[in-house]
């Protein structure tokens, strides 16, 4: 027999676990792969403008560029971010009826985030975000007495103003000038590219470490992603507490009512952004795309709900069930991927400087298919992903079982 206490703290079975949430965290990833690609291989990195402009596909660029800024680039960070805040405090509140010790799990589970996400960020992926959300994880914590609208008002503040503000107090101080310049400048672009190319990671990692202290550390662009993922914690937070999510079917009235409103008006408050933002007007253009994110990524998530319990669509959408199942294990397996197509280590690619989004975006699609085929055929043996499988090990201090118990036939 179980002792109750280990029965309380145990980890969440797949019969407690919610499909659309899987589903969201799914359709999420390839919007995260989207731009961490596209923007990690792209100008002021690893090529710079004159060298993009060269391209052969330069023009075809440019235009495929333009959508992935409309529908991908900042939305699929907002749906990721908010739905591990949603999963936070669905943990937490989950925990706590059971009367399990909820605080030293929880403290626990996003302690092991973040040094997971500094390894990640330091000696794999310099575009880690995982280390963020770990730091966003302790905030949501310490605010989980707040009252549900404060806590959406805060959210919505740091939501639309957190990371802009605290830019501007870099910019107006003039810290980040001087620093964006070092980590921007040619031959600095030139030098992680020439690395990448000829296949030399630890100068490459190391490359971009500088990159991370310059333009990641020093000129306040972590303190800004701390703000810009705490207040989309909020909001995954509260749209948690108001059980949207975990009781979308008998939701589906909302979700179908705000659908359109959101998801039009989002697309075309940051297409006036976009064609906008090189004007006299460029500052309200940033106001257009602040506002303009959020709308879009609850559009997604209206309608993704909206299919997931259809009858026709639901069964494509369900496809992606597996993959946000496993989002730990598929978001490191795409930072191997970036890696693999942008430098010349083993048998990658070694497109940095030689290709741009156009090229990019078919191989996103391509490797993001293949994930979804590997996470179907993974859990459909094994009860979590690996890297979930380690996390969950680690925060409870026994090992879940990995496969799946086979069905006995009389």
């Amino acid at each position: 027999m179980i002792p109750e206490t280990a029965a309380s703290a145990a980890p969440t079975v797949s019969g407690e676990r919610y499909g659309v949430m899987d589903v969201l965290r799914g359709f999420a990833l390839f919007g995260v792969m989207t731009i961490n690609l596209t923007e990690l291989g792209g100008v002021d990195i690893v090529i710079t403008a004159a060298q993009a402009a060269a391209l052969p596909s330069a023009a075809l660029d440019e235009s495929v560029w333009f959508w992935v800024r409309l529908f991908v680039s900042d939305k699929a960070n907002t749906l990721f971010a908010c739905l591990f805040g949603l999963g936070f405090w669905v943990q937490m509140e989950r925990l706590e009826a059971r009367g399990a010790p909820f605080r030293e799990i929880y403290l626990r589970r996003a302690a092991i985030l973040l040094v997971f996400g500094w390894l990640h960020l330091y000696f794999l992926f310099s575009w880690d975000i995982l280390h963020v959300y770990g730091i966003a994880a302790f905030v949501l914590l310490a605010s989980r007495r707040l009252s549900e609208q404060t806590m959406l008002g805060l959210g919505l503040a740091l939501l639309l103003f957190g990371k802009p503000l605290v830019t501007w107090i870099f910019a107006a101080t003039g810290i980040s000038g001087p620093l964006e310049a070092a980590t921007y400048e040619k031959s600095a672009i030139l030098a992680r590219q020439a690395a990448a190319q000829a296949g030399d990671f630890p100068l490459f990692l190391g490359l971009m470490s500088e990159n991370i202290r310059l333009g990641w550390l020093l000129n306040g662009g972590l303190i800004a992603w701390i703000a810009y993922a705490t207040g989309r914690f909020y909001i995954g937070a509260w749209i948690a507490r108001q059980g949207w999510i975990q009781n979308s079917r008998e939701r589906r009235a909302i979700f179908r009512r705000w659908l359109w409103p959101l998801l039009l008006g989002g697309l075309a408050l940051e297409t006036a952004h976009l064609l906008s933002e090189e004007s006299a007007f460029g500052a309200f253009a940033k106001i257009l795309h602040a506002v303009a994110t959020p709308m879009i990524a609850a559009g997604y998530v209206c309608a993704l709900v909206l299919l997931f319990h259809g009858s026709g669509a639901g069964r494509v959408v369900r496809l992606l069930a597996p993959v946000g199942q496993m989002a730990l294990t598929n978001y490191v397996m795409q930072s191997f991927a970036v890696l693999f197509i942008l430098t010349g280590v083993g048998p990658g690619l070694g497109f940095a400087g030689r290709a741009g989004v156009a090229t990019f975006l078919p191989l996103v699609i391509l490797f993001f298919a293949c994930q979804i085929a590997f996470s179907h055929v993974w859990m459909k043996a094994f009860a979590f992903g690996p890297l979930e499988w380690t996390w969950r090990t680690l925060t409870y201090g026994e090992a879940p079982r990995l496969r799946r118990a086979r069905a006995i036939v009389a």
